[in-house]
């Protein structure tokens, strides 16, 4: 009978801990991203998503703990190294004043020049091909701070393509952006990871869009895991209403059958009581 192979994880977390002013944002936090797969954090404002990021790209270094990228401990790496695997997309990043499009996405080249190293025909073809993968082909000449907010989402997206990652973070992606953009955006990363087997991590607050895009879940609550693992082991009514704190359904959409989020806001008597005061 022959098993199922299990990919080997390729960003390993052990034992975590992140502590601002003797407060934990983490706390003791072990964690697999598993290798060609799209992996959501989510849970509650201050439950540590972001610092959990943080720290498995390698931005924010924790206070214990060990984090391995492709088996080996990042600590290890240089900068650059990791630069050359992992590739971040922040929180609405501060747009360089007066760079165009194409300009910008050549800064995701940076990683793999050599010490004051010219770009190359390898490099901007590099770019080329990012600006084309998000369809910003027509609008490199233009001015970032000129774009839309969908617009320049795709921008800086195309930038972390142009690194050539192993590994894409995105933080809280689509928290400024409409619903189509929003849609549009989710739809690329589906298409990034599924065309192009790139491994993706993203700090999501929807969680119907986490449960329409991700592969795995890490549901985080008061900077430690509730949960983690497939989505449809993690997403369930019982752990999302620990997780928030709140009354959270899985109700059948309406379209395909497929489970749909729902909150329930109903106030009971004595939430109506003191609303009325």
């Amino acid at each position: 009978m022959t098993g199922i192979v299990q990919k080997q994880p390729i960003v390993e977390a052990r034992g975590l801990s992140v502590t601002f002013q003797e407060k934990d944002a983490l706390a003791r936090v072990t964690v697999d991203i598993l290798p060609g797969r799209i992996t959501a954090i989510c849970g509650a404002n201050g439950s540590g998503k972001s610092t959990l990021m943080k720290c498995l790209a390698g931005l924010e270094t924790p206070s214990a703990g060990e984090i391995a990228l492709m088996g080996r401990p990042l600590a290890d790496y240089t900068r650059q190294e990791i630069a050359r695997q992992v590739a971040v997309v922040g929180q609405n990043p501060e747009v360089p004043a007066g760079f165009n499009v194409r300009e910008l996405v050549a800064q995701g080249r940076y990683p793999h020049l050599p010490w004051l190293g010219r770009p190359g025909r390898g490099d901007n073809e590099a770019v080329d091909a990012a600006m084309a993968r998000v369809g910003m082909e027509e609008l490199q000449g233009r001015e970032v701070a000129t774009l839309s907010g969908g617009e320049r989402q795709r921008a800086w997206l195309a930038m972390a393509l142009a690194q050539a990652p192993r590994v894409l973070f995105l933080d809280e992606p689509t928290s400024f952006l409409d619903i189509r953009h929003q849609s549009e955006l989710l739809r690329l990363l589906r298409q990034l990871n599924h065309r192009d087997h790139l491994t993706i991590v993203v700090v999501l607050h929807d969680l119907n869009q986490v449960m329409d895009i991700a592969d795995d879940v890490v549901l985080m609550q008061g900077g430690r895991i509730l949960a983690s693992g497939p989505t449809a082991d993690v997403l369930t009514p019982v752990l999302m209403s620990d997780a928030f704190d709140c009354r959270v359904d899985l109700v059948p959409h309406p379209r395909d059958g497929r489970p749909f989020c729902l909150v329930d806001w109903t106030f009971d008597d004595a939430d109506e009581k003191q609303v009325a005061r």
